[in-house]
């Protein structure tokens, strides 16, 4: 009986106690209006939002909106009309109490051209047409947090109300978040959470295998090398597409080459270490169904067809992102391929990854966060990323027709869908992440330091 009750107590949820991350990212602002838009930093700043603000609506376990800080809503017939309620008693980090006029300005742009208003003690949108997805927009945009700016210092972090709040921040360095004892959904298990920022994911490693961190976000190559040591690794769904981004390239011969030239599984193999899988299009298969229905071959033979046609093409500059590991060796693999049919592309890194920026390149690697978790969700990222028109609704067969006519234009080469993978210390306790990469770090608890 006694070694039972200890067994118990032993995995027991415990108050208490610092989460020590780290992560890669150099983050200078926590606003996601600002800054450069790469993939490294768009990760890191969607996990302290998780932690840090709240939505009017948020995902479940199984990917449907639940309710956050509305505790309920009604529309009309035609869902064009929505009414939200909020929770009562929420208070912002500074202790001042939640109220629908202090939402507003955070909702202003979730749709575009029709701002919510105020409707007695409720929040209220009229869109003028049918608008099935609004729960889905506002549990998946990055405009949707709820936060209110501080005054002072440009830098200065937003105020929220999530179930922790900033104790100190270090921009680009650390970041140290306090638990909210008054969270509306329950104070978290921690007490603390303390994130160092701009940590490659090498060192990450060693960190990890020193005891001297908890919760790391690892490359492909590090992971498998924690996997072999025995270590404990969390991968989500393959949530984040590497592509190459070739419009600026004017001959869609040239642009078919270089596609058809491309050997994916090998990227997929060796450069990401078997993690993931190889991209025929935009979506991953477990968000679009019908993945698996685009072509991932190369195909040498037609390329230096097509290299023979162009004659004598010039060398052309391949961008990456500077700070991205990845993107520079999947950047230099496609150059190698490119070479074999002819071809000379010159791998650049760029300063800065900013869709639509004019970096001076031919093509680039780009790595683009698209998890969903709902397709209709993961659309709407696709918008955002200008893969897609925003007229495109989230009807698969348009959108697959859409996506398709893309790809055979070849001004996107989808290369490989990539995952989140994390390495777990041994203090780690209920780590309860979802499928598209949330962490839920507020529902985790670590185990006591031995003395």
């Amino acid at each position: 009986m006694f070694l039972a009750f200890a067994a118990r107590a032993a995995t027991r949820p415990r108050y208490g106690g610092t989460l020590r991350v780290e992560l890669q990212a150099q983050i200078s602002s926590l606003d996601p209006t600002t800054g450069p838009e790469d993939a490294v930093n768009t990760r890191a700043l969607a996990k302290l939002h998780e932690l840090l603000y709240d939505r009017l609506v948020r995902f479940d376990a199984e990917g449907k909106p639940q309710p956050a800080l509305a505790v309920r809503w009604e529309h009309d017939a035609q869902s064009a009309t929505w009414r939200f309620h909020l929770r009562p008693g929420v208070r912002w980090h500074d202790g001042s109490p939640l109220t629908p006029a202090d939402v507003l300005p955070a909702l202003e742009n979730v749709v575009p051209g029709h701002p919510f208003r105020l409707s007695g003690d409720a929040l209220e949108i009229d869109t003028g047409d049918p608008q099935l997805d609004l729960l889905l927009t506002l549990a998946s945009s990055p405009t949707a947090d709820i936060r209110r700016a501080e005054s002072g210092a440009a830098d200065t972090p937003p105020v929220g109300t999530g179930p922790f709040r900033i104790g100190d921040w270090q921009p680009g360095r650390r970041i140290v978040l306090a638990a909210n004892d008054d969270y509306w959904g329950g104070r978290p298990y921690l007490d603390a959470i303390e994130i160092a920022l701009g940590r490659p994911s090498r060192d990450q490693l060693i960190d990890l295998e020193l005891d001297k961190a908890d919760v790391v976000a690892l490359g492909p190559a590090e992971a498998r090398r924690a996997q072999q040591e025995g270590r404990r690794i969390w991968t989500s769904a393959p949530i984040e597409l590497v592509c190459l981004w070739s419009a600026a390239v004017e001959d869609r011969r040239l642009r078919e080459a270089i596609a058809r030239s491309i050997d994916r599984v090998a990227i997929q193999k060796v450069l990401l270490q078997n993690f993931g899988e190889v991209a025929g299009g935009v979506f991953p298969a477990w968000l679009s169904g019908y993945g698996l229905l685009f072509s991932t071959a190369a195909n040498l033979d037609r390329a230096r067809q097509l290299r023979a046609q162009i004659g004598s093409p010039p060398a052309l500059r391949l961008g990456y992102d500077a700070n991205d590991p990845l993107t520079r060796q999947m950047a230099e693999r496609v150059a190698v391929n490119a070479r074999d049919t002819g071809i000379t592309l010159q791998p650049s890194p760029l300063a800065e990854e900013q869709p639509g920026s004019a970096s001076g390149t031919d093509l680039r690697i780009r790595r683009l966060r698209i998890e969903g978790p709902r397709f209709a969700a993961a659309v709407r990222q696709a918008t955002r990323w200008r893969l897609l028109s925003p007229q495109v609704r989230d009807d698969p067969e348009v959108v697959y027709a859409t996506e398709k006519q893309l790809i055979e234009d070849f001004t996107v080469v989808p290369l490989v869908h990539v995952p989140e993978i994390v390495g777990l210390g041994p203090r780690v306790k209920n780590w309860s992440a979802r499928p598209w990469g949330e962490w839920r770090l507020d529902d985790v608890w670590v185990e006591a330091e031995k003395p």
